[in-house]
This record gives structure tokens, sequence and C-alpha cells, in this order.
């Protein structure tokens, strides 16, 4: 075993320090880039002579080059040790006006987190694509072999995601809740610098996230013991109520932490991430994306408008888009809607699932998506009393299962799973103090 070891080392030293750098170059991420330069004293003094260049061009083999502005906005903003106001304000002001432009001198240390962002949004942007186009929004005829994305199309779903990121690093609760924005001061500084098929992008991300996300936490919830004895509430209340403060709380920790829950297959991994966490938040991005529409009198519909309406009420997109499919998708969908629901409309939320912002116009006309008026999402038959009910009767039964010392998992009827401590006197349900989940 020594011997292949021995004649590795002497080949990788025989090596010109040219062609080291060309190898490292061409890797495909910053993660790899770092293990390989740590990996070899030949690799390390290759890279440091020439470690701009070659974590710059690493960089660009992973992220093009019109992403990097998100990705840096995304870097910076995790970054923040203080927080206030005016600098949350100020930042936004940088960004949006191009201030934040990258550098062509990048460190591993920050290259190696933004590489893993980017491989984060790769994994749920592949998923997205895969649901979205699964199917016709129009007439539902599923497609099996829909056709590749557009450099566009790649572009469009990855900045929404890059900007689902940057939204949770500057609005999600923390410890500054009394000082943080409502979602009416997050419209000002942050929603209306995007035209609302940009802001619909955005919702497109937050209905697919809050989709993956609360499948994993609704099972949980409906299995838990101590999430009994707490009544978090689970399931009923998920497609008419998806600003549930509890879940958003949930999805404000960033795509990151969504990644490992959505991909944990224990329920022990499930809960570290789950319990410790559990927070609420109520000026997430639901409500944020609700309160960018102008809430007033008005009910005129967009088919309505004149000119001067035009101007006044719709945004222009913060960046040039060569296509014109998102903005015509958007104001087809919209025709006879007025601007208090120009975004995270409750009746387009089937289009939102199929990502109706997110493509070219060609394949928007493939789809034959401008044929007719659109139809509003058919109500789904689903007794509510029902469901809520058996919600109730799980909360009782987990919580006497809780008064006599078990946690763990819990399933009707089966009791095999949970874990026993010592057992406390029972008692009875309406003495008990319930949190308000």
């Amino acid at each position: 075993m020594e011997e292949p070891i021995r004649r590795c080392n002497m080949l990788i030293k025989s090596l010109p320090v040219e062609l080291i750098q060309l190898i490292l170059g061409a890797l495909p991420d910053a993660v790899t880039l770092r293990a390989l330069v740590l990996s070899h004293s030949s690799f390390y003094r290759a890279f440091i002579t020439g470690k701009d260049f070659i974590t710059f061009k690493v960089l660009l083999n992973q992220i093009v080059p019109n992403l990097l502005p998100d990705a840096v906005a995304v870097l910076e903003s995790s970054r923040f040790r203080s927080w206030n106001r005016k600098l949350i304000q100020e930042f936004l002001a940088d960004y949006h006006q191009g201030r934040l432009s990258p550098s062509r001198t990048w460190t591993i240390s920050d290259a190696v987190p933004v590489s893993m962002l980017h491989d984060d949004i790769c994994f749920f942007m592949t998923d997205f694509v895969t649901v979205a186009l699964a199917a016709n929004p129009v007439t539902g005829v599923p497609d099996v072999s829909p056709s590749p994305l557009t450099s566009r199309e790649k572009f469009r779903i990855s900045q929404a995601f890059y900007r689902f990121e940057l939204y949770c690093n500057l609005f999600r609760e923390r410890c500054w809740k009394d000082n943080r924005f409502g979602p009416e001061e997050q419209r000002e500084i942050f929603f209306d610098h995007y035209s609302p098929w940009e802001n619909e992008q955005l919702a497109c991300v937050h209905d697919y996230l809050y989709r993956r996300m609360v499948a994993v936490y609704n099972e949980f919830a409906a299995h838990d013991i101590q999430w009994g004895e707490d009544q978090v509430k689970f399931g009923v209340d998920d497609w008419h109520a998806p600003e549930n403060a509890w879940k958003q709380g949930t999805l404000s920790l960033g795509l990151n932490y969504l990644r490992r829950l959505v991909t944990a297959e224990t329920y022990e991994e499930r809960y570290q991430l789950l319990v410790p966490n559990h927070r609420s938040d109520h000026f997430f991005l639901h409500e944020g994306l609700v309160a960018s529409n102008r809430v007033d009198d008005d009910v005129v519909e967009l088919c309505e408008y004149s000119n001067d309406d035009e101007r006044r009420y719709i945004r222009s997109p913060s960046q040039n888009d060569p296509d014109p499919g998102p903005a015509k998708a958007w104001r087809w969908a919209h025709e006879h809607v007025s601007r208090d629901s120009f975004v995270q409309y409750e009746y387009h939320r089937e289009l939102r699932k199929r990502g109706y912002v997110m493509w070219d116009l060609e394949r928007l006309e493939r789809w034959n998506l401008f044929g007719a008026a659109w139809e509003s999402d058919p109500k789904v038959d689903i007794d509510y009393v029902q469901e809520y009910q058996a919600m109730i009767k799980s909360f009782d039964e987990r919580s006497e299962i809780y008064e006599r010392g078990g946690r763990g998992w819990w399933s009707e009827g089966d009791e095999s799973k949970i874990v026993w401590e010592k057992e406390q006197p029972y008692r009875p349900h309406n003495d008990k103090p319930k949190w308000p989940y």
C-alpha cells in the first residue's frame, strides 16, 4: 500500500506548477478546490502562487457571471454581526443600485460558502423544474419529456432562489424582533424594486419550498409525542393558511437548513432539526408577498388599465430580460385581477406550482398558455371538520402518553417506538396549559 502512495507523491511533485494550476482551475467548485489544495503540499504551493485567478476561475465554473452579484449579496448579508434598520436599508440600496459588484479577488473562505449555497440551489432547482414541467399547466396533460431549460430559464429560477435566501438573511425573525421590518415596510425597501412578475417568481419558489418543507413538518407533528402535548397543528390548515406562523418560521431558516430537513431519513435526524429550531414568524415571506400588493378600494382590473395606470402601478423589472415570456404570462394570468392580488394570488397556486413566470415565450406558446383565459383553481372538497377532529384526538392520545413519561414517535395503535422516561402522574387535559401553535 505504501509503494503506490509513494509513486503518486513522486508523480505529483514532478508536475510543473503551471500544469497543477491548470488542473486546479478546472475543478467544478470551491469545495473540491479546497479539498485538493489541502491534500498535498504541491497543490498547496501551486495554489498560493495563483490563488486569486484560480479561485475566481473555479467560481465561474460553477456559477454564471450574472448571478455573482446575487451570490455576493447573500454572502455579505449572512455575515452581519450586528443589525439595525439603517444597516439593512443601506445594504439593500447598494444591492438594488448595483453597487455590490463581485470582485475578481476571492478568498477560499468566501468562495466555499458561495459554492455550497449554489449547490443547495441546484439541488432544489432540479426538483422544482421536475415538478413544474411534469404537466401542461392549462390542460394538465403529463409531459414525459419536456424540452431542456434555456440559459435564461436557468438564470430566472436560480436568481429567484438566491433572492429567497437573501430575504431569509434580511427579514427572518431574530433577537431584534421588536425592531424588524413589517410587511408594508418590506414592500418599500424590497418588493417595490421588482416587477410583479419578478415578485411572482419569488412566490413560485416560496410555494415550492413550503410544499417540500411542510410534508416533513406535518409527518413529524402528527407523530411526535412532545408536539402532540404542545398541540402543534398539522395538515388541516396547510393549503388554506400557508401563512401559518410556525411553518413560516421553519421556512425562514434558509436553503441549507431546508435541504437537510427534506433529506433527513430518520426520526432522530428530523427531531434534531425541527425541535430546537421551532419558531414562530408572523412577518415572513408569505405575508411579505401578500403585502407587496397595493391594497386599496380600487378594483380596476388589469385589462382596463390606461397607460397612466400602467406607469403608476406596474413596476419595471429590476433588470432587462430579453424574453417577454414571464411578463406576458403574468399579464395573461392577471388580466381580470385588480392590483390587490397581483402577487401571491390565492387562486394562482396551481400556476405557481408550474412556475408559469419562469419560462421563455417559446415554451409558453408550445403549451398554448395564452389560448384561453385562466380559470381559478377548483376548490378541493375536503372534510376539514373530520380532519380537525382526528387531529384533536391525536393530541389527546399523545398528551396522555406524555403525562405517563412517554417520548418520541407515536402512531395510533402502536406504542413500540415510544421511549419511556420516569412515569408521571396523569393530569386531566383541561388542567394543562397549551402552547398557541
